[in-house]
């Protein structure tokens, strides 16, 4: 049955995030985020009814929307770019933005949270890739973002979401140990609690190097893309 191998997966991947942890002596808690785009309701509705995750993080509005019911007993993220005329959408059905990667979408979210009269929770996205065709800041800036942010009504900063590019793992080993290091700095000077950082293909990468304290797994729980949604 789909829900016995989403449980099955479910608990392999709960032991590789405790064996990075343990491979580097860490004892805290690693939050994954079952990335769930393209999940039929159906899926989402066994995930519910077996209390599998504690957390779904949709990259895309309009579904997260479709599959959003208040009685749902895990919490939904967004993790995917957010549009600016789209924040009101989703601003009361999430408990955390990872995506606020630009100023402009911070304002936004601030004023859809007055609006909505509550303190939404982000994170701070930084393209460790430097590449033009991913969004957020670079790392560099990323301490000037997350000040100006944090000037914002209604919006709490309280980490940083990272998005890596496609590469090898001596490449991706460099820069999660770079992110790693900044983020150290960035938590003493802002008291943040949050790094998400990695994904299926190297999700243990980013625990052992970098620190990372949530994870977004689509494929290792769910299955091969083209599988999604099937029962």
């Amino acid at each position: 049955m789909y829900k016995d191998l989403l449980r099955n997966n479910i608990i392999d991947c709960r032991k590789r995030v405790d064996d990075a942890l343990a491979s580097v002596g860490r004892t805290d808690h690693v939050t994954i985020v079952g990335a769930s785009k393209t999940m039929s309701n159906e899926v989402i509705d066994i995930i519910n009814d077996g209390n599998l995750l504690n957390v779904l993080g949709e990259n895309r509005v309009q579904e997260l929307v479709d599959k959003f019911r208040p009685e749902q007993s895990f919490k939904w993220h967004f993790i995917g770019n957010l549009q600016t005329n789209k924040v009101k959408q989703i601003v009361k059905l999430v408990t955390l933005i990872h995506s606020v990667d630009r100023f402009s979408l911070a304002k936004e979210v601030s004023k859809q949270a007055i609006a909505a009269g509550i303190t939404i929770d982000v994170l701070v996205q930084v393209n460790m890739g430097r590449e033009a065709s991913k969004s957020g800041f670079d790392i560099d800036e990323l301490d000037h973002a997350i000040c100006q942010i944090m000037q914002l009504d209604n919006i709490n900063v309280c980490g940083v979401m990272a998005v890596m590019p496609i590469a090898d793992n001596e490449q991706l080993i460099q820069l999660y140990s770079i992110l790693g290091e900044r983020y150290k700095d960035l938590k003493i000077k802002y008291n943040l609690s949050y790094l998400s950082a990695g994904m299926t293909n190297d999700f243990e990468l980013a625990i052992k190097f970098a620190g990372s304290n949530i994870v977004r797994l689509g494929r290792a729980i769910f299955g091969e893309r083209s599988g999604y949604g099937k029962i």
